[in-house]
C-alpha cells in the first residue's frame, strides 16, 4: 500500500464543501510532433478505453488514494477533495465505502468520476494494491462481483499508452522503437474496442491483452514517444490491423495461422527472415554444445542410444559410437523455421564373436577363415576342435570383439517433447521456439562437435521488440521503416482524437446526497474483557488509517472472513501460531486469525 499521510472527506452528502478547479489531464501533453508523414483517417472514435484492472485480482477490499478531483457518478453532493483516501471493501453482496471515520453501504456499484483540476496538478488515482505506485488517470467504476470488488478504468487511449509501452517495452529503448511499439499497442487496444461488443470492458491489463500498469513520470522516452504518435494506428481494408508483437520472434516472423491456428485474413503481415533480431545480442537463445561423441550430454546419449534400440537392426548389440551428422528437418509449416525433429546419422558398432587359439598356441586352425563356412558351423566344427585339442594341451578361446556397422543408421528425435524438455533448451511455455544446427568440422570435414540451439522468446507473430530496439539503435530505421517492415500490408493512418472534457464541480447541478444513502456512523466497539494466562492485548497498526484488516476463520489468507478491524482496534492476542499469524478475539468475536505483523502488542 502507498504509505500516506490520512486524508479527510471534505464532503460527502450533507457535509460536502464545494471545490472548483480548472481542467488537467494527461492526455493534453500530447501534441503529435511526429505525425504530419501519415495521412489522415476517416475514423471517428471518442478516444476512450475501458480497461479492466484483472491483476488486482477481484480484491476483497480496495485501498484509494483520490489525487485529483472526484465526486460519485457526477453527484455534487458527494464529492472529495484531492488527496482523499478511501476504502472500499465487498460485503454482503455490496460495497461498502470508509473514510475519515464514516462508513457508507454504496450499494453493488460505483463510479469514481473525475472533474476539472488546476492546470499542472496530477488527476487521477492511486491504487494501493496495484504492483506500481503509479496514477490511474481516469474514472473508476467498482461492482461487487462474487465477493469481490471489479475494477473497471475508464481512460482515455494516449494516457492508457503511458502505462503500457512503459512495460512492453523499456524506457531505455531507443526512441523509434519506443514509437513504433507505441503504434502497435495503440492499433491493437483500438481494434479490441472495436470488437468488444455487450462486454462491460474493451481489455484488460495483464498479457492476456497487453500490461497496464499506470503513468510514472519518470519514463520520458515513453511520454515522448507516445506524444510523438499521438493518434497514429495501422489499418487494413478498412479496420485496424492485429498488431501482434513479441519479445523475440528468433530470427523469422511467424503467421497467425501456425501458431494459434484457425483462418482469418492476415493480408498485411508476412513470413519473413528477420536478420535484426537475429543480430541482437539481447535476444534470448538457449544452447547446447556437444562433442561428436555426445560425452557433455547424457540426457542426448540416452535419447540417441534409445532411439538406435529402436530400429532392430540385425546385429548384435548394436551401441552409439558418435554423431555423424545432425540437421533440423520437417518444419511445422512451409518455410518455417519452426522444425519439429532433429535427424541424427550415427555411427555404431555391433558385436562380433569367434573361437581362436590361447596366445602362443601354434597349431594351425582347422579351418581358415576362406572356408566358406558359415559362423554357426564354425562354431560347431570349433566345438569338435576343443574337445581334440584338449587332449593335445592346446586349448581354444573365446574370442570377443566390435566392428563398425557397414551402414550409418539414422534417428530421429522430436524437437518439442525431446530435445526442448530432455535437454532444457525451452523459451517458453508452449511450443513456439525455432532450431537451428550449427555444426563445427575438422580440416577434413569430419564433424567434432554440433550446437543445438532454440530461439524465440514469445509467440513471434508481427513486430520483435528486440528487433525493433536493433533496427533503430544500431540501423537508424525509423519507427515507421520499423512498422512497414513488420507489418508490410499495413497503412499508417491518424486520428485525430476529441479533447478530453472533464466537467467543473461548478458546473454540476446541486444535489445533496442523491445518488446514495445517508451515512451510518460505525458503533463503538464494545471493551476488551480481562485477559486469561498467555495472553495480551495488541492494537492493529496498517500502514494507512483508512485501511482495515481482515479476520479470517482460519490461518490462511484463502480463508473465509469474518470481520474487519479498523485502524487502531484493540484485541486479544490469544496464541501466535504457524506462518506468521496470531488468534485473537474480542467482546464480540470469539476467535479468529490475522497476520502478526499488522499487531503492536501493548
Amino acid at each position: 500500500m502507498r504509505k500516506k499521510m490520512q486524508r479527510t472527506l471534505v464532503a460527502i452528502l450533507a457535509l460536502a464543501i464545494v471545490l472548483t478547479a480548472p481542467a488537467y489531464a494527461l492526455s493534453f501533453l500530447f501534441g503529435g510532433k511526429d505525425t504530419e508523414k501519415v495521412q489522415t483517417s476517416t475514423i471517428e472514435d471518442d478516444g476512450l478505453l475501458r480497461v479492466y484492472l484483472k491483476s488486482l485480482n477481484d480484491p476483497e477490499s480496495l485501498g484509494l488514494t483520490l489525487a485529483g478531483i472526484y465526486t460519485v457518478e457526477n453527484d455534487a453532493g458527494f464529492r472529495f477533495a484531492r488527496d482523499t483516501e478511501i476504502v472500499l471493501a465487498a460485503q454482503d453482496g455490496n460495497i461498502l465505502l470508509t473514510t475519515g471515520g464514516l462508513t457508507i453501504d454504496m450499494g453493488e456499484s460505483l463510479t469514481l468520476t473525475r472533474h476539472q483540476a488546476e492546470e499542472g496538478a496530477e488527476n487521477g488515482i492511486y491504487i494501493h494494491e496495484s504492483e506500481k505506485d503509479t496514477l490511474f488517470a481516469g474514472d473508476l467504476t467498482v461492482t461487487e462481483v462474487d465477493g469481490g470488488l471489479q475494477c473497471i478504468l475508464k481512460i482515455h487511449i494516449e494516457d492508457y499508452l503511458l502505462g503500457v509501452v512503459a512495460y512492453e517495452m523499456s524506457d531505455s529503448f531507443p526512441l523509434e522503437a519506443l514509437k513504433a511499439q507505441a503504434v502497435a499497442a495503440r492499433t491493437y487496444a483500438m481494434g479490441k474496442k472495436w470488437t468488444s461488443a455487450g462486454r462491460a470492458y474493451d481489455v484488460v491489463d495483464t498479457t492476456q491483452d497487453q500490461v497496464f500498469k499506470g503513468y510514472d513520470a519518470r519514463y520520458t522516452n515513453v511520454i515522448q514517444a507516445v506524444e510523438e504518435t499521438r493518434g497514429v494506428v495501422g489499418t487494413y481494408n478498412g479496420g485496424f490491423a492485429m498488431c501482434y508483437y513479441t519479445a523475440s520472434n528468433g530470427g523469422q516472423t511467424a503467421l497467425p495461422t501456425d501458431i494459434w491456428g484457425g483462418s482469418g485474413d492476415y493480408g498485411y503481415l508476412a513470413m519473413v527472415e528477420d536478420p535484426y533480431d537475429l543480430e541482437n545480442p539481447s535476444s534470448l537463445v538457449n544452447s547446447l554444445t556437444v562433442s561428436a561423441n555426445c560425452e557433455q550430454s547424457a540426457a542426448l546419449l540416452t535419447m540417441l542410444q534409445e532411439e538406435l534400440a529402436e530400429l532392430n537392426l540385425p546385429e548384435k548389440d548394436v551401441q552409439f559410437e558418435r554423431v555423424v551428422d545432425v540437421e533440423a528437418v520437417e518444419p511445422a509449416s512451409e518455410g518455417s523455421l519452426m522444425y519439429t525433429k532433429l535427424r541424427f546419422t550415427l555411427e555404431a558398432s555391433y558385436a562380433r564373436e569367434g573361437y581362436a587359439p590361447q596366445e602362443g598356441d601354434q597349431t594351425p586352425p582347422l579351418f581358415g577363415e576362406d572356408a566358406g563356412l558359415a559362423d554357426e558351423t564354425l562354431s560347431s566344427v570349433a566345438g569338435l576342435a576343443l574337445a581334440r585339442r584338449g587332449a593335445l594341451q592346446t586349448p581354444y578361446e573365446l574370442s570377443q570383439g566390435r566392428e563398425t556397422l557397414a551402414e550409418n543408421p539414422v534417428v530421429e528425435l522430436l524437437v518439442y517433447d525431446q530435445i526442448k524438455d530432455g535437454l532444457s533448451l525451452g523459451l517458453n511455455s508452449s511450443d513456439y521456439e525455432l532450431v537451428r544446427v550449427e555444426k563445427q568440422t575438422d580440416s577434413e570435414g569430419t564433424l567434432e562437435s554440433f550446437t543445438i540451439s532454440m530461439r524465440r522468446f514469445g509467440h513471434g507473430v508481427g513486430m520483435s521488440q528486440r528487433g525493433a530496439q536493433w533496427m533503430a539503435g544500431e540501423y537508424e530505421k525509423d519507427y515507421l521503416e520499423i512498422l512497414n517492415f513488420y507489418y508490410p500490408g499495413m497503412t499508417v493512418e491518424k486520428i485525430d482524437w476529441p479533447e478530453v472534457e472533464l466537467t467543473p464541480l461548478e458546473d454540476l447541478p446541486e444535489s445533496i446526497g442523491r445518488a446514495r444513502a445517508r451515512p451510518t456512523p460505525t458503533p463503538s466497539p464494545a471493551p476488551l474483557p480481562d485477559l486469561e494466562e498467555g495472553e495480551y492485548y495488541a492494537s492493529v497498526v496498517l500502514e494507512s488509517r483508512a485501511s482495515t484488516l481482515n479476520v479470517r476463520e482460519s490461518p490462511s489468507t484463502t480463508a473465509r472472513v469474518l470481520t474487519v478491524l479498523d485502524y487502531g482496534r484493540r484485541v486479544i492476542v490469544c496464541k501466535e501460531v504457524e506462518d506468521g499469524w496470531a488468534r485473537i478475539r474480542t467482546a464480540e468475536l470469539e476467535e479468529g486469525y490475522v497476520k502478526l505483523e499488522y499487531l503492536q502488542a501493548e
